[in-house]
């Protein structure tokens, strides 16, 4: 897979992309663990432009009308920025191999606020739908186990195949974060080795289930040295540190509003796995290269670099004590910037509850200079993902016969889109449609992919290209289809083997009334049938 955007003018509105899909929507984050997002996701800002992605940033006002399924009633919901985030979610996914992109990050360097980020997750998780990732992220667990089965949606305890799944399988939505980036002023942080500093970037493996509290896990502002338990065999390179600010969240029991449930029984702690490189101005002026290396199974590691420097690295054999693992999901591509008050932003003074540039007073928790770095652009040059075709371990694929997922999501379409109004989570792809103009024979994409017809004024494709204005190729998944075509009705509902027994015998039963019933009713029937006399006809009796 390779997408280097040179065509100009691509956008990526649902159904617009073969490969991406642009949100519009809230990050949806009424229960804190989106980390108090502040942008609303606008499908407009992602664009191509100079051949290069744009992402783009701005201090724009969004209002909705949102919906409260506990509330059971709509009420006016509002941001202060809008950004964008583009994704591959249930359209090109892979698993194991190298992802390579290069990238010049948005805003300033010094001035914290912004948070660019590219990252993977599985494709059983739709980003920003909670509902979807509810006791689904970021487990990377297959084993039964059965005291954190309830924590667990696909559990390993599954005795069943539903959907296609393998019985006996954990499953999850795994979480890779191949960069988040932290702007600052540059100077030292505390407890952190070889002098790292913000601005930064965050590398990052997010797993369940974590280690527990009981084990005496590290805090936040300490070193797993200072007598913590942690993981073994993680490697830093140059000019890196281990991240002591965060690792990992306890997914606690919801509260009464929130938007999904989930019990106590069903709470589970999650590991962050991650490093902190250095950077400098250099990341905000030019372009810069970052590369992923993932090898799932038993003996693989997810290994991170930077401009071809190896940075940090996670091995399986560190993960074995907790029985976790590398990631097996089929993952997606994420390309964002958001906007969080608990994401390089200063500590607000009191009474300061509202962050907006438009107002003085919602300039309160903002950084000095930081409204004034808006309209901000994360550019990605391209993106890549190479892989060994010897290697059954690497996929590609949203749903491969080792890990589906396909008739899983069809089953839970609910959970993957905004049900007040989608009927699906992904519109169908346009080809072509798009308004037009005779004298402008460019904007169909030119006169190799399409044109504009004379009849409807409309874009009409030519064969292998698509988009509302034919700007991109019809994007092939090399994926096997194994599980198309398949029934796909209501499944069949596990029946316990000991209720088995009981209900073969009552069947046998069942069987063995009838035929009784049957002999006597023969019989019965022998006795009064019609009997020829030696008339010839007659009744006999």
């Amino acid at each position: 897979m390779s997408d280097e955007f040179n065509t100009e003018g691509r956008q990526f509105n649902d159904g617009y992309d073969p490969t991406w899909t642009a949100m519009q929507k809230s990050d949806d984050d009424q229960t804190g663990q989106g980390r108090k997002s502040l942008q609303y996701y606008n499908a407009s800002y992602c664009f191509t432009k100079n051949g290069s992605l744009n992402i783009l940033t701005t201090d724009e006002d969004t209002k909705w009308r949102g919906f409260n399924p506990f509330l059971k009633h709509y009420y006016q919901m509002k941001r202060h920025f809008r950004s964008g985030m583009i994704n591959s979610w249930n359209k090109f996914c892979y698993t194991g191999g190298i992802l390579e992109f290069d990238v010049k990050f948005p805003g300033k360097p010094k001035i914290g606020g912004l948070w660019p980020a590219v990252w993977l997750l599985g494709n059983l998780g739709r980003a920003t739908y909670e509902e979807s990732t509810n006791k689904i992220w970021p487990w990377s667990y297959k084993k039964c186990d059965r005291k954190l089965q309830k924590a667990q949606e696909i559990s390993g305890c599954d005795s069943t195949s539903h959907y296609s799944m393998n019985a006996g399988q954990g499953r999850g939505s795994t979480e890779i974060d191949v960069l988040e980036i932290m702007s600052g002023d540059m100077t030292d942080l505390p407890i952190v080795k070889n002098g790292v500093h913000q601005p930064y970037a965050a590398m990052t493996l997010q797993l369940a289930p974590g280690i527990p509290r009981s084990q005496r896990r590290p805090e936040s502002g300490t070193l797993p040295e200072w007598g913590f338990t942690w993981y073994s065999n993680l490697t830093y390179g140059p000019n890196t540190s281990i991240n002591p600010f965060f690792y990992g969240t306890y997914l606690t029991e919801t509260k009464a509003l929130e938007p999904i449930s989930r019990s106590k029984a069903e709470s589970y702690q999650c590991d962050s796995l991650s490093c902190m490189l250095s950077l400098d101005e250099s990341f905000w002026d030019e372009m810069h290269t970052f590369r992923l290396e993932w090898q799932p199974g038993d003996d693989g590691y997810v290994h991170w670099y930077v401009d071809g420097d190896y940075k940090f690295g996670v091995e399986a054999v560190g993960l074995e004590p907790w029985e976790t693992q590398i990631p097996n999901e089929p993952s997606y591509l994420i390309v964002n910037t958001a906007i969080s008050n608990s994401w390089g932003f200063p500590d607000p003074p009191f009474g300061c509850d509202e962050y907006d540039c438009k107002t003085d007073e919602g300039k309160c928790g903002f950084f000095p200079g930081f409204c004034e770095t808006l309209p901000a652009t994360f550019e990605m040059d391209f993106i890549r993902v190479y892989q060994n075709k010897n290697d059954s371990r690497q996929t590609i694929g949203c749903n491969p016969p080792g890990y589906p997922t396909r008739k899983y999501i069809k089953a839970h379409e609910f959970k993957y889109m905004d049900t007040t109004k989608d009927s699906h989570p992904l519109k169908p792809l346009k080809v072509g449609g798009a308004r037009c103009k005779i004298e402008n024979s460019d904007y169909c994409g030119t006169h190799a992919r399409g044109s504009c017809s004379h009849s409807t004024l409309r874009c009409v494709c030519r064969p292998g290209w698509m988009g509302p204005r034919c700007l991109v190729q019809k994007f092939h998944d090399d994926g096997e289809d194994w599980d198309v075509g398949k029934f796909e009705g209501i499944e069949l509902p596990f029946i316990p083997s000991s209720l088995g027994v009981v209900a073969v015998v009552f069947v046998i039963a069942l069987i063995a009334s009838v035929s009784v019933f049957s002999i006597r009713r023969k019989k019965a029937t022998v006795d009064t049938e019609e009997i020829p006399t030696e008339s010839g006809t007659g009744t006999g009796y």
